[in-house]
This record gives C-alpha cells, structure tokens and sequence, in this order.
C-alpha cells in the first residue's frame, strides 16, 4: 500500500472515530471511560498520519537529493568535455 493512501486512511479513521466517542458520549452520559479511550485512539491514529507523511516527505527528499547529485555529476562531465576541445 503506498504511503498515501495509508496517511488517508488513518486520517479518515481518526475522524470517524472522534465523531463516534462524541456520539457514544452523547447517547450514554455515563460511560465515559469508553469516550476517552475512543479520543485516545484517534489521537494514536492522527499520530501515525503524520508519521506516515513524514516518512513520504522524506523518502521523496532522498530521491530529489539522489537525483541532484546525478545531474550535478553530469554537469561536472559535461563542463570537462568542453574545456577539453
């Protein structure tokens, strides 16, 4: 599963589960351990969201520095090849 699609996920997880402890908490005034718990894990869920698009963020930086390094190398070549003629 890509990196995006699973920051999605757990993004619109974490919504659904904040509407859900609200809801519960409304429809049973006294369970409120069970609402708490919900809130907790939404927050874990949202915690991995962005974990997850910090990974992304910089897997993709690592592939931009990868690439830089490349063309820069080429650029070096290419400057050698015309000072040589």
């Amino acid at each position: 599963m890509e990196k995006s699609t699973l920051a999605k996920i757990y993004e619109w997880a974490s919504y659904a589960l904040i509407v859900a402890a609200t809801v519960y908490f409304f429809v049973s005034h006294k369970e409120v351990t069970i609402t708490l718990f919900g809130i907790m894990l939404a927050l874990f869920f949202r915690n991995m969201m962005y974990r997850t698009r910090y990974k992304m963020f910089e897997d993709e930086n690592e592939e931009l520095k990868v690439d830089l390094r490349r063309l820069t190398n080429l650029l070096e070549i290419e400057k050698k090849k015309n000072i040589n003629k």
